[in-house]
């Protein structure tokens, strides 16, 4: 049975959530930050949960924004998924590889065409395994406002680059919306070399005991310099004096990949990133 979820049930939907942490970093954020009956907050959400005999066997949320996440793994049988959400618009999904495909056909949207639709490498690490770079002439440091026309800049490149957004007034606005709030939260941080600006790295989701890292940027001048591993790692090593045990992220392509696992990740899976090119209905049954 699925079942729409009531702000009572979020203390059972954040204990099944936090079973399964590597993949569901955004569901648990959203959880916490805004609770499981939506709102007019984009990253607020309504959930629905599968109940089994009283148990909450699978997760999915649609936020404020139409992003379809999920947590059901081992769940085969997924028609009542799509009939509970049956009508709802969609802009993307994303979740664990393996669960968004299935979720994708079970919803009749496997043919939606996407703007985006790729599988990241997804990777863990205890932060007690954390590898630092030498100290050298880097600093990483909070991003103030100050700072806000660069990294706007840089932070639509990211978006275009690594997203598939269009070139664009949009797209711009986006950034700068998106880095006056990780700003704002303390979550965007500025690698300098020599006082020089030469990457950012932010948190996309925080959690007490864990971070997911997203937003990883090196102006095209500045790369092969190994600039965005020592930002994630010194971001990540300011993380772990405050309390974090474990981090997540899901990496960009091969030259991410190997940046991360020469700080100490280790590749646990994919992570699947869906953007449809227009909003998807889901049909009835």
């Amino acid at each position: 049975m699925i079942r729409a979820a009531v702000a009572d049930d979020a203390p059972a939907l954040e204990a099944f959530l936090a079973r399964h942490p590597e993949s569901s970093m955004f569901l648990r954020q959203n959880l916490a930050a805004h609770g499981p009956e939506g709102g007019s907050h984009a990253h607020a959400a309504r959930f629905w949960w599968r109940d089994d005999g009283g148990e909450v066997a699978g997760v999915v949320a649609l936020t404020t924004q139409g992003m379809l996440l999920m947590q059901v793994p081992g769940v085969q049988a997924l028609a009542a998924l799509r009939q509970a959400l049956a009508g709802e618009r969609i802009n993307g999904m994303n979740g664990e590889a393996g669960q968004v495909a299935r979720l994708r056909g079970a919803l009749g949207l496997a043919d939606v065409p996407c703007s985006l639709d790729r599988t990241e490498p997804l990777y863990r690490m205890a932060l007690a395994d954390l590898r630092l770079p030498g100290a050298g002439d880097l600093q990483l440091r909070p991003a103030t406002p100050a700072d806000a026309g660069l990294l706007t800049g840089w932070r639509a490149d990211y978006l275009v680059e690594t997203l598939g957004a269009a070139e664009g007034p949009h797209t711009e606005a986006d950034a700068a919306a998106q880095v006056s709030a990780l700003t704002a939260q303390d979550r965007l941080r500025v690698l300098e070399q020599a006082g020089t600006p030469v990457a950012m790295t932010s948190f996309n989701a925080v959690l007490p005991d864990i971070v997911q890292i997203g937003g990883v940027f090196t102006p095209p001048a500045r790369r092969g310099n190994g600039h965005a591993r020592d930002a994630v790692a010194l971001h990540l090593a300011e993380a772990r004096a405050t309390g974090a045990q474990d981090a997540i992220l899901f990496a960009s392509g091969p030259p991410a990949m190997r940046a991360y696992e020469a700080i100490g990740f280790r590749r646990i899976g994919g992570y699947q990133l869906v953007f449809f090119t227009d909003p998807a209905q889901v049909p009835a049954p």
